[in-house]
Parts: structure tokens; C-alpha cells; sequence
């Protein structure tokens, strides 16, 4: 876990203009605890070029479940993908891990689709089946439950191959006007991505038992997909 947040986390400050984004200080570090099961959760907020917003988050539950959640938002002026990784850990072990650059479009950009078509991706054991709403993600979506640790160092280059790829395209990317077609069906993808993550009821339910549903909507709507 702590290597995959490094990772990302240096990708990040590696970013042009990048700069961290206001955060209410109860929301930037959050604790409770409910029948002596502690919940401690932590979040990061950027800003950089071609970027509108850049999530990091870690949660803690207990001994045994961690969660690592991190999504790049792009500016929507920017023909740029959704970076988005999670990593959940129950007792030292991953049982679930995702990463993918979502589309923002009706398809990738051409010149990613043929990157990514020649990627060396491994094959990983223990493919999962994505959630029903799991349409907002790409063909190369990778969501898979390391059976040991080289699958586990596997799925981390796998996550640096992805944020390389979003990274040479940022280069590379031009500025359309805010206010043209293409800027505003890229927000228009970015919201139908924000709404179908939000049917993710694993996360509502364990925030909601810690802080009650009111709460957990606000969490989910402002924090984790507030478009």
C-alpha cells in the first residue's frame, strides 16, 4: 500500500503548476471510531496543467482493511482520460485492484488506444467482474485480485505504465476553448463517470456506519465524485 501511494504521489509533484487544492481540515484528516473498530481516513487534494482536480486518498478500518483511492480529473479543455487506481487490503493481502484511463468520450484517443494496445500487460491469475456500471471504464481496465506478491509488484508497474501514458499525452495536448462542443461533452462524460461510481454501495455502506447516511452521501458527492 505505502508503495503504491509513493508512487503515485511522486507522479503527481512531478506535475507542471501543480499545487494543492483547499481542503476543509475535518475533511483532510477523518477519524471515528464505532464498537472499538477505529476508521481513519486521510485525503489529498491537487491542482496541476490539465488537471481540474486530483484525489489521493487512504482509509484505515480496524487492523485489517485498507483502501488507497486515487483519481485524476482532468480539465475538461483537455482531450485527456480519467486516471482512476484503488487498492484494497485485508490483512496484508490485496483482495481487490483496479486502474484504468477511462474514457471522456465516446472512445480513447486514437494515439492512446494504439499505447496501451502495445503494452506488455501481464496475465494476472484472478481476473474480477466488474460492477454493472462498470461500462464508464475502457477496454483495458485492469480489476484483478493478486494471487502473491510478483503479482502484487506486477499491478504497481502496471498502475506507473498507465500514469505514464496520461503523462506523454499531457505533453503532447492542446487547449480547445471552455466553452466549445469538445470541452463540454468531455464534462458531460466526466459527470456520467462521477454518477456510476457513485452506485459503488461498498463504500456508502462502510462510511455509513461509521458517520450515518447523510453524512456518507455528502462524503461520496463532495469528496470522492463531485463533478
Amino acid at each position: 500500500m505505502l508503495e503504491a501511494f509513493e508512487l503515485i504521489k511522486n507522479r503527481i509533484i512531478s506535475l507542471t503548476d501543480v499545487e494543492p487544492l483547499y481542503i476543509e481540515p475535518k475533511l483532510s484528516k477523518i477519524y471515528s471510531e464505532l464498537s472499538k473498530e477505529e476508521l481513519f481516513i486521510i485525503n489529498e487534494f491537487y491542482q496541476a496543467k490539465g488537471f481540474r482536480k486530483i484525489h489521493l486518498e487512504v482509509a484505515k478500518l480496524g487492523k485489517s482493511l485498507q483502501i488507497l483511492h486515487c483519481v485524476f480529473f482532468p480539465d475538461p479543455c483537455y482531450e485527456l482520460p480519467i486516471f482512476g487506481a484503488d487498492l484494497v487490503v485485508n490483512s496484508n493481502n490485496i483482495s481487490a485492484a483496479i486502474v484504468d484511463l477511462s474514457p471522456v468520450g465516446k472512445h480513447l484517443p486514437d494515439s492512446l488506444i494504439s499505447q496501451m494496445r502495445s503494452l506488455k500487460v501481464p496475465k494476472f491469475n484472478d481476473p474480477r467482474k466488474l460492477p454493472e456500471w462498470g461500462f464508464i471504464f475502457s477496454p483495458f481496465v485492469c480489476f484483478i485480485r493478486p494471487v502473491d506478491f510478483i503479482e502484487e509488484k506486477l499491478f504497481l508497474e502496471l498502475i506507473d505504465q498507465y500514469l505514464s501514458l496520461l503523462l506523454s499525452l499531457l505533453v503532447n495536448v492542446g487547449e480547445d476553448e471552455i466553452n466549445s462542443l469538445d470541452t463540454t461533452e468531455r464534462l458531460n462524460y466526466q459527470k456520467r463517470y462521477c454518477l456510476n461510481q457513485k452506485r459503488n454501495e461498498k463504500t456508502r455502506g462502510i462510511l455509513t456506519k461509521f458517520f450515518g447516511s447523510s453524512w456518507a452521501d455528502e462524503y461520496v458527492n463532495k469528496i470522492l465524485f463531485e463533478c
